[in-house]
């Protein structure tokens, strides 16, 4: 480490949740507010956002720390109107130094995502943004419940590059209702003729309580089996890579090494952040934090407390490293050297049977310094994400099997 780097401030993240929409999606299962007249919802709970990182700034002694990531996330954070987004960043600002190489992402949404809001956005300092379109297939769009057409989405792209934008993510799902192999491809066409310079491939996860799974239950809808799903995503895959992607972990592609998601390094290669805002979560000086997940469970506390705080706990060594192989493994590749550098210890000594029994599965590949999941690893990331824990966790609903009925997350 050289004399600069050792006094250079520690670089974390910030992570700033908006939880406000249109309208709700079919698969949505998160604490939302949903409506086309919320300014003064939006008004309120920016004051309300505004206090809990006063305070995290006071409790977190920021200053010997700069933000190297700034992600504003939701829900839609591109229907605050402008006035408050600045209010908001000037907020930040005040507790946090931000990098002069700070990646600055705000998450937008086809229908909220104007012109002028984009010129709004690059004039507020954003250098990054991440677009959810999920299909650029009209009848899916409108069986999932989301509330653009495809031709706003190629728009917004339009848009996007005429103000001056170099890095943006589109985001993409598959495994949806109504959705073949073929259709998901013209999607994938469709998404890298908008040109962007990350495109995120998502699973459809069916949540217990959202209006798909109600409508799965009733057969009021199907969606792929597990066959179709497997040979969707291995297509699409092979489709970006002849379009000059190159996936760097289980659900992110980019184009060149300078657009990979620097958050999702912060989230899967053991970097602290802070989250702010109901259902955030923070990783931060060994500890692991969690807020309330609604509105007004977490406004209620940040009123008594000065943050939505409501567990928490101090992560220890051996839990660090479950964590590191958890998170870790999604990554492509894992390196070997970096489990060492960080633990003093090769990763074999610690989890060298689950890696051989992975291996023995034909999970993952590796050689004497690099882990990667093999095509059949990435399906199945959560199920060797549970080789790693170290209590059992809740079982997720995954989709459709081949019985008809929806499948759980279940050990392999």
């Amino acid at each position: 480490m050289s004399p600069q780097d050792a006094w250079r401030p520690r670089r974390i993240g910030l992570y700033v949740h908006i939880p406000f929409c249109v309208q709700r999606c079919d698969f949505c299962a998160y604490k939302i507010t949903a409506g086309t007249d919320l300014r003064d919802e939006m008004t309120a709970f920016v004051e309300m956002l505004k206090q809990e990182i006063r305070s995290v700034g006071r409790l977190a002694n920021v200053g010997s720390v700069e933000l190297s990531v700034l992600f504003i996330g939701g829900g839609t954070p591109s229907m605050l109107p402008i006035e408050l987004m600045e209010q908001l960043l000037e907020c930040v600002t005040g507790q946090f130094r931000l990098a002069p190489d700070c990646e600055f992402t705000v998450e937008c949404n086809p229908s909220t995502t104007t012109k002028e809001k984009l010129r709004q956005l690059r004039a507020l300092g954003v250098n990054r943004l991440s677009i959810g379109v999920q299909s650029f297939d009209d009848h899916i769009l409108t069986e999932i419940g989301r509330d653009h057409s495809s031709a706003d989405a190629r728009a917004t792209f339009v848009n996007v590059r005429d103000e001056g934008f170099t890095n943006f993510n589109l985001d993409l799902m598959y495994r949806l209702p109504a959705q073949t192999r073929e259709r998901l491809l013209q999607s994938v066409r469709s998404a890298v003729a908008c040109g962007p310079t990350h495109l995120s491939l998502y699973p459809l996860w069916v949540r217990p309580g959202t209006r798909l799974h109600h409508r799965l239950q009733h057969g009021e809808v199907s969606i792929p089996d597990e066959a179709s799903e497997f040979d969707m995503w291995r297509a699409a895959a092979e489709l970006l890579a002849a379009s000059g992607y190159r996936q760097y972990n289980v659900f992110d592609f980019t184009l060149n090494d300078e657009s990979r998601s620097r958050y999702t390094f912060l989230q899967w290669e053991d970097g602290e952040w802070i989250g702010v805002g109901p259902s955030a979560i923070s990783y931060v000086a060994g500890r692991h934090l969690t807020n309330a997940m609604s509105v007004r469970e977490w406004s209620e506390r940040v009123t008594r407390f000065g943050v939505g705080t409501t567990g928490g706990a101090a992560v220890s060594r051996r839990a660090q490293m479950h964590r590191t192989m958890i998170f870790g493994l999604r990554m492509m590749p894992f390196e070997t050297a970096r489990f060492e550098t960080q633990y003093g210890v090769p990763v074999d000594d610690v989890f060298g049977r689950e890696l051989q029994l992975l291996k023995d599965l034909r999970l993952i590949e590796r050689n004497d310094h690099q882990i990667r999941l093999t095509a059949a690893g990435v399906q199945r990331i959560n199920n060797i994400s549970k080789f790693f824990y170290e209590q059992e966790d809740a079982l997720q609903t995954l989709g459709i099997g081949r019985t008809g009925l929806p499948i759980e997350e279940s050990d392999l």
